[in-house]
């Protein structure tokens, strides 16, 4: 039976190779046996708008990376299918945008 998957859009303000700043970070707390069984792939990077697939046992993990990394990245929402994900995805993004102006 294959893993189940959970896609994960965040804002991120990073430049360069942000997957391999969350994989380092990630191996640095928890493992990196963890890490490659999380299976952290980017789906899309646009605009500073990331979407991260993981697998659903090890989200948590990726989840508590991402929050423990000083403002750099926001989780912002998470499904378990990438089609539900992107058609709320514009949605999402201008609500954030919006809140950040003030």
């Amino acid at each position: 039976m294959k893993p189940k998957k959970r896609y994960i859009l965040i804002h991120h303000a990073g430049n360069g190779d942000v997957l391999d700043v969350i994989k380092q970070r990630y191996g640095e707390k928890f493992s990196v046996s963890d890490l490659e069984k999380a299976s952290l792939k980017i789906m899309s990077d646009k605009d500073g708008f990331l979407i991260l697939r993981s697998n659903l046992d090890y989200c948590k993990y990726l989840l508590e990376t991402l929050a423990s990394m000083d403002g750099k990245f926001v989780t912002l929402n998470m499904s378990g299918t990438l089609k539900a994900l992107r058609s709320r995805e514009e949605e999402i993004k201008k609500r954030f945008i919006a809140g950040n102006r003030h």
